[in-house]
């Protein structure tokens, strides 16, 4: 079925039409919104256009953007360029004839750094608001930022100059340096000064008053030359920099009015041509270098004060008064306890000091004082001390002299520089000198009233020849000196003693004279005493040896007034401690000892450090126990006395000395058992007086029927007896003896007869004279020699002489009692004139000294073999019969002796013969 069709109205508009009309709304709101927020286009013109970049740089006021360079345009003359910039409309009030526009970029100038956000986001335009009402769209831009608004509060004026000296936009304006304002711009006039506008900030507009001065302070400023002087002025680090300009008011003129905007100053060179400051007076020795207007007054190395005049003072030292005018920033030193020095050049050996016065010339300095206002003062002798920059604490030392030392030498701890010397001046009796320390923080918690001072000066030479040290603590102490100290560490469980501020340590010269002032600095050893009635050459640190190795050294020296003894004090390492002991004998050895005679030369050194500055060495004999500290022992004169200290002494009595010396030995048979230690004349002045050391073992050969007598050389016609005794000098030989021990003996000048009966065959030759037989004539057999006169007596009944002769061991069985002995001394002459002369002789030495021949028969006449104490006839001549004997000899037999064994031994005692030949 088919519906019927249902109809509708048409409407009037339709919803399509909704969209056009919203366009259209949204256009018209554009286009109202564009032309309400329209920037405005300006032109700005500049000599360049470096850093700006077109559609990035912005125009900022106040660090807000404002506008934007749209464009750069080349001028129409090619002089500049056209920034055509397009500011907000919100700028518009800006916009008037006298606004300012400047590019600003990173700027490093003396002093400081600007514009250094430029380097990031890159250079922009600044922009300062005008005072003019007309509007304007084309401006001329700056080179340089323009001063600060007019609208700023503040004191504006301006400074005429004659030049801009290091000053600049910028500079700081002081008074009593403090900042109070800047330079905002300057100009060169038409008459070729240099117009400064100043502004000050209105907190201290007060302070500029109509008779105020200024002078440039700013950098460095030299004037003068070599001839006549130079002058160098340096304010402060900061007016080097910046550059800056100093103001103030004299007293005198507080009272005048304030000073109203735009008032005009002069600006002077310094605060001398502006001839302001605070005058004072210096009295001075002599006015040598001082030059007025040219010698400065310095502080740390800033000019505070200029010398304006000298005069002459009517004194008996015609001194001199330095007139000076001070900056008035320096008015707080003018007080009673400040000191000043005048600095001029000085050679020393630690160098040059204030050499920039060779080229500156001399000048003033001070060390500020305490105290009431005083602006009138005297120059001190003596230069300034140095200037403490570090906090610490104060000590006072005593000394006989300051020595080597100097103001501000370093105070040293283990070779660490923890102090400086302060001053140095005369103790308040001027007995000495008081040294004044500085103990920086936090070293001077390690003084104590414990604590030790020594100086550490120059070179210090310890040690020996033959271990030599060189000890500089550094160079300054070297030169200038120095100080070293330590402190004692102090007991387990208590507390060290701070000094007060009136204490004063001693100071030692060295470190050996503390040590021997402080002995616990030595280090750890057995500490002896060792006592001398002669000081030898000993000096502290002297060695002490054992073996030629330094075991030890000597601490000090103690005479001892009741005794006139010396007593050493000697300190052996705890190493070698254990090779003293009780039997150690200690003697000296300084020096070179040397003891020569005939029979040697004996020298006794030690190593060269003894010999150079003396010694003590020790030996111990035996087995002792050890010691203990304190432990006192004899110092010997030399290795003799010291080893023969437990010898017997012997006193000998001579009839002279010749001869006889200290080396002289005692012998027994050859053996040495004694030494003579000294010789002196007998109390009675009747002969020589010695005494002698006998070995212990060699004691019992001394008693009371001892012989004792001198062996020495004697010459001859007849012969040389004791030959070896020329080379080696005379000596005392002894013989044995019996009874007791005796300690006394008479010396005689030969050998008694009772002991001169020698090995082998002894008997006696009967002759009615002597002739020229001597003692040691030879005794022949067919020219050999068998034996020699051993001495000569008349006989008991005086009518014939008796000569002892022996017969050697060797040779004994020659004789028999029908042996037959004639004088065989001298030449024997025979024959005549016809004939002819026979010369004979039996030896060269039978000729000097004389001499006996034998000759024992063949036949039975022989007779038995000879006894000891057998006589025979010395025959006067020769019996030609007896030379043509030649006997068959029978073996020897065992003879009978007529004197005890002991005495008649038939084998010699080794060395016997040698001292038979010693008694001939």
């Amino acid at each position: 079925m088919i519906q019927d069709p249902i109809q509708r109205h048409k409407r009037i508009l339709s919803p399509i039409w909704i969209l056009p009309f919203v366009a259209l709304c949204i256009g018209s709101w554009l286009l109202y919104t564009s032309f309400r927020d329209a920037g405005i286009d300006i032109h700005v013109h500049f000599e360049n256009a470096e850093g700006i970049t077109p559609g990035k740089t912005k125009v900022i006021f106040k660090g807000i953007p404002i506008g934007t360079v749209k464009k750069i345009e080349i001028d129409d003359d090619m002089q500049g360029v056209n920034l055509i910039i397009e500011m907000e409309n919100r700028s518009d009030a800006l916009l008037v004839k006298d606004t300012a526009f400047w590019i600003v970029k990173a700027e490093v100038s003396a002093g400081r750094i600007s514009g250094i956000e430029t380097l990031v986001s890159g250079s922009y335009i600044g922009t300062q608001k005008g005072n003019s009402t007309e509007t304007a769209t084309h401006f001329q831009g700056l080179e340089v930022p323009p001063p600060l608004d007019q609208a700023t509060p503040g004191l504006r004026f301006t400074l005429e100059s004659d030049t801009l000296y290091s000053l600049q936009r910028g500079s700081h304006i002081y008074t009593k340096n403090l900042q109070i304002g800047q330079i905002e711009d300057y100009a060169l006039q038409d008459n070729g000064k240099i117009l400064f506008s100043a502004y000050v900030q209105p907190q201290f507009a007060h302070l500029i008053k109509n008779g105020t001065r200024f002078w440039n302070a700013s950098g460095l400023s030299l004037t003068g030359n070599l001839r006549q002087g130079l002058t160098v002025n340096i304010e402060s680090m900061a007016s080097l920099l910046y550059g800056g300009i100093t103001c103030a008011t004299h007293d005198s003129l507080q009272t005048t009015s304030p000073a109203a905007t735009n008032s005009h100053f002069i600006l002077y060179k310094d605060f001398e041509s502006a001839e302001y400051g605070i005058p004072m007076t210096l009295q001075l020795n002599s006015g040598d270098g001082i030059a007025p207007g040219k010698t400065e007054v310095r502080y740390r190395g800033l000019k505070v004060g200029v010398v304006k005049g000298l005069t002459f003072n009517h004194d008996s030292f015609h001194t001199v008064t330095a007139h000076i005018l001070l900056d008035p920033r320096a008015e707080p030193i003018l007080r009673e306890t400040t000191k000043f020095w005048v600095i001029k050049p000085e050679v020393s050996i630690t160098g040059i000091r204030n050499i920039e016065t060779l080229v500156g010339g001399n000048f003033i300095t001070f060390r500020v004082g305490k105290g009431e206002y005083l602006n009138d003062f005297k120059e001190e002798p003596d230069p300034m001390p140095n200037q403490v920059m570090r906090e610490g604490t104060t000590f006072r030392l005593k000394a006989s002299d300051s020595g080597s030392l100097e103001r501000g030498a370093p105070v040293l701890f283990k070779q660490l520089k923890v102090g400086e010397i302060l001053d140095i001046t005369l103790s308040p009796k001027n007995k000495g000198v008081q040294i004044s320390l500085l103990l920086y923080k936090p070293y001077d918690k390690l003084i104590h009233a414990k604590t030790i001072f020594w100086n550490v000066s120059g070179v210090q030479i310890g040690g020996s020849l033959s271990h030599f040290k060189v000890n500089l603590a550094s160079l300054q102490t070297m030169l200038a000196g120095g100080i070293a100290f330590i402190s004692p560490p102090v007991p387990e469980g208590q507390q060290a003693v701070i000094p007060d501020q009136n204490h004063s340590f001693p100071l030692y010269d060295d470190f050996s004279e503390a040590v021997q002032a402080n002995p616990f600095l030595e280090p750890p050893g057995l500490h002896l005493k060792i006592s001398t009635a002669e000081m030898p050459p000993l000096s502290v640190g002297s060695p002490v040896l054992y073996n030629n190795i330094k075991v030890g050294k000597s601490l000090k020296f103690t005479p001892q007034p009741e005794s006139d003894e010396v007593v050493i004090d000697v300190l052996i390492d705890k190493k070698y401690a254990h090779l003293v002991t009780s039997t150690s004998r200690f003697y000296n050895l300084s020096g070179i000892q040397i003891r020569a005679s005939l029979q040697g030369i004996d020298m006794q050194a030690g190593p060269i450090d003894s010999v150079i500055s003396g010694g003590i060495t020790f030996f111990s004999p035996g087995e002792g126990a050890a010691v203990t500290d304190s432990h006192q022992f004899r110092l010997y004169k030399n290795y003799h006395a010291a080893l023969h200290t437990d010898d017997t002494q012997i006193t000998l009595f001579l009839n002279d000395a010749t001869g006889i010396s200290l080396q002289t030995k005692i012998t027994y048979q050859g053996i040495v058992v004694g030494t003579i230690t000294s010789i002196d004349i007998a109390p009675d002045g009747k002969g020589i007086l010695a005494t002698a050391h006998i070995q212990q073992d060699a004691v019992k050969f001394f008693r009371s029927t001892s012989s004792v007598w001198l062996v020495q050389p004697s010459i001859t016609l007849q012969g040389v007896q004791n030959l070896n005794t020329l080379l080696s000098g005379p000596y005392i030989a002894v013989h044995a003896g019996k009874g007791p021990l005796q300690t006394t003996f008479r010396v005689l000048n030969a050998p008694p007869e009772k002991i001169k009966t020698l090995p082998g065959l002894n008997i006696v030759l009967e002759t009615a004279r002597l002739g020229s037989l001597s003692k040691g004539s030879p005794v022949h057999y067919r020219q050999i020699q068998v034996g020699r006169v051993t001495g000569f007596s008349l006989s008991p009944t005086r009518q014939s002489v008796w000569v002892q002769v022996n017969i050697t061991p060797q040779y004994e069985e020659l004789i028999y009692k029908g042996t037959k002995f004639w004088n065989s001394s001298g030449v024997q002459v025979s024959g005549g004139v016809f004939s002819g002369l026979q010369i004979s002789t039996e030896s060269v030495e039978a000729l000097l000294k004389g001499g006996i021949s034998l000759a024992t028969p063949g036949d039975e006449s022989i007779g038995i073999p000879a006894q000891d104490g057998d006589h025979f006839k010395l025959e006067a001549t020769l019996n030609k019969e007896w030379l043509n004997w030649q006997p068959i000899l029978p073996a020897p037999v065992e003879r009978q002796t007529s004197v005890p064994a002991e005495k008649n031994p038939k084998q010699p005692i080794k060395g016997q013969e040698d001292e038979a030949d010693r008694y001939l």
